[in-house]
């Protein structure tokens, strides 16, 4: 089972007032890993939420989200159609993989009593995101991977 999505959401406004029904016009103007490397086609779709709120979702370990830290720009206005002056229509967006750090703190967490990995689980039991265990002669670490 692949890692859970996380939701990122934001939010879209024209002079004040929530911009609804845009979705089909927002989409990434660019999507990089913090190293600089393009990801943006691979970048996700946008949906509606609802009272100008939007949201994506991507999951570690799944393109875009697979190599570390994403930073982004939506624009929300692609075709120009709703008129959004440059401060409204760009958005940076960012996507840390301490997002699942914070799921640790209301979330359930198993770990195999044999290899040691740690796998973090939502209420319905659906793992989140695995912290796999490697030793070395000194070290124990653990890295964030994809659930299987």
């Amino acid at each position: 089972m692949a890692n859970t999505a996380v939701e990122i959401p934001f939010y879209v406004s024209i002079d004040g007032v929530p911009l609804t029904g845009a979705a089909a016009e927002i989409n990434f103007e660019s999507l990089k890993l913090v190293d600089g490397t393009d990801k943006s086609g691979a970048a996700p779709s946008v949906s509606e939420i609802g009272g100008g709120w939007y949201k994506f979702s991507v999951a570690y370990g799944t393109a875009p989200f697979d190599a570390g830290d994403l930073v982004g720009v939506i624009d929300a206005d692609k075709n120009g159609s709703n008129n959004l002056a440059d401060s409204e229509r760009f958005i940076p967006v960012e996507v840390r993989l301490d997002f699942y750090a914070l799921m640790r703190l209301v979330n359930k967490m198993s770990q195999d009593k044999i290899t040691g990995d740690m796998l973090l689980k939502d209420e319905l039991d659906n793992t989140v995101l695995k912290l796999g265990i490697t030793e070395a002669a000194s070290t124990v670490d653990r890295a964030p991977g994809v659930a299987s």
